[in-house]
């Protein structure tokens, strides 16, 4: 004869042992609280690098910067050369209309004196502004060509720079045998801002201009 409630009581008592077994079995397999604390922290710090590591690589706001860092002294290297170039060429052409004023001034005369010839080289000064005339030297010579062909001094006078004497190369074509030519010349010593780097540069040009209203012109006192 079965008794009910043994049966049950038999019954609960099994799923019981059965649950128990079922957890001992899981805790088996399952890792302890901090370990999975540690594993958790390891994981959370290899992200974190390589997130940083993607976002290093993807950022390019640093990349301006620096090619502004290396390309700047360049660039200012640059635009100091093109105004040096710039001043340096303005000088060289002013030099060359002064050389050629002071010969049209001269050749424009009849005769002429120390004094004009002075005057003329004032005006060549003038000229060269803006830049200093202190380092600007001239020299006006009259030549005339005698009837053996050769071309010789007739006066000469400067300024900062010796007159000239003796015979002259003159150019083939500008004179015949008995005329005459003025012959202007100047030198003009540039001082760079950038004196330290390129230096002194020195400029020089020669003019040749034949007389207006005579064929040779005279110095009354030279």
């Amino acid at each position: 004869m079965v008794f009910p409630a043994a049966g049950h009581a038999l019954h609960a008592t099994g799923h019981v042992a059965a649950e128990l077994r079922r957890r001992r079995d899981l805790g088996r397999h399952r890792l302890p609280q901090r370990a999975l604390s540690r594993v958790h922290a390891v994981s959370l710090r290899r992200s974190a690098s390589l997130g940083f590591l993607r976002r290093f690589g993807r950022d390019g706001s640093g990349v301006s910067a620096v090619e502004f860092a290396l390309l700047a002294p360049v660039l200012i290297l640059i635009y100091f050369g093109l105004a040096e170039f710039c001043q340096a060429y303005m000088a060289q052409r002013r030099m060359g209309h002064s050389t050629s004023q002071v010969a049209d001034i001269v050749a424009q005369y009849q005769a002429v004196d120390t004094d004009l010839i002075d005057d003329t080289f004032a005006v060549g000064g003038l000229v060269l502004a803006p830049f200093p005339d202190s380092a600007l030297k001239l020299r006006v010579t009259a030549i005339t060509r005698g009837n053996d062909g050769v071309a010789r001094v007739t006066w000469s006078r400067g300024k900062g720079m010796t007159p000239r004497t003796g015979s002259v190369t003159v150019p083939a074509g500008l004179i015949e045998n008995g005329e005459g030519i003025i012959m202007s010349e100047g030198t003009y010593d540039y001082v760079s801002p950038l004196n330290q780097v390129l230096g002194t540069k020195q400029f020089s040009h020669t003019y040749w201009l034949r007389p207006r209203l005579v064929n040779t012109i005279p110095c009354t006192n030279c």
